[in-house]
């Protein structure tokens, strides 16, 4: 539905199934991207005046299975607060399940899941030695 609507916009092209190969630049500004693509292998230039990096859709959390509760898509389960399914454990960014994966949100909820580390343990007995 976002590529159908992408599509209809006079200022968009919308390029699926594309490996990014190589940003290309003048010394002084990005002046294009070059790609592959994925069902044909060829080699295409297109030429744009900035990029927007997006590094994958698959969380890093394989090391985490077991341990708290992961989404079917493999992210993290939080609460508002940030808290993972084991007390005490809290998550943050574009690995949770949280919404609008992007660098300012991450970020803000960092913020969010430090603050609901901190009160719990401020609410929390200290471990008896």
């Amino acid at each position: 539905m976002l590529v159908a609507k992408l599509r209809s916009l006079r200022n968009v092209d919308v390029h699926t199934g594309a490996q990014t190969t190589e940003i290309v630049g003048d010394g002084q500004k990005v002046t294009g991207l070059r790609y592959k693509s994925r069902s044909t292998g060829d080699e295409h230039l297109v030429d744009v005046a900035g990029v927007f990096v997006q590094i994958g859709l698959v969380p890093n959390t394989d090391w985490l299975k077991g341990t708290v509760e992961l989404s079917r898509h493999g992210e993290i389960v939080v609460d508002a607060r940030g808290a993972t399914s084991l007390p005490g454990v809290f998550a943050a960014g574009d690995v949770t399940t949280v919404p609008y994966k992007q660098i300012i949100v991450a970020s803000g909820e960092g913020s969010k899941a430090a603050l609901s580390a901190f009160d719990h343990l401020i609410r929390s007995s200290a471990p008896a030695h």
